[in-house]
């Protein structure tokens, strides 16, 4: 008994910051999705069938293709997109802001990514849009 009084106010000190970290992680994560999947997407958004899927994973491996594909969807942003992207960009896909100097070495992990987060534009979220809308719509605008 004395024991158990003891280790309590120890319990439950020590899990009250592991329940703020998860709970705060989980309201992050809830709050993302609400936002993203309330975005009015000009273009189609639905989730990937399996045919546009692997059509996207064959362009992606291909080397020149997917280059060719990045150096024309980094020419099309204009110069707030470009400075947000460059500014925001993770440090590893730094490389995608100048995809005619990406070396093989950073084209594979870059490959890898995008086959990953295109996966999440195959599974359905809410209101008929794909998990991942903004892979869904990438994949479509690469193959057209």
């Amino acid at each position: 008994m004395i024991l158990k009084a003891i280790f309590w106010p120890i319990k439950k000190l020590l899990l009250f910051p592991i329940k703020i970290l998860f709970y705060g992680t989980l309201l992050f994560i809830v709050g993302i999705l609400v936002f993203q999947y309330r975005a009015d997407y000009d273009v189609d958004v639905s989730p990937l069938s399996v045919a546009e899927y692997e059509n996207c994973i064959n362009v992606i491996d291909d080397y020149d293709v997917t280059i060719n594909l990045l150096s024309q969807y980094v020419e099309k942003l204009d110069s707030q997109q470009q400075s947000f992207l460059y500014s925001y960009l993770p440090d590893s896909f730094s490389v995608l802001t100048t995809p005619q100097e990406i070396s093989e070495e950073d084209f594979q992990n870059v490959r890898t990514f995008l086959k990953n987060y295109l996966q999440a534009g195959r599974f359905p979220g809410m209101g008929g849009k794909a998990l991942a809308p903004q892979a869904a719509s990438l994949c479509r605008d690469g193959l057209s």
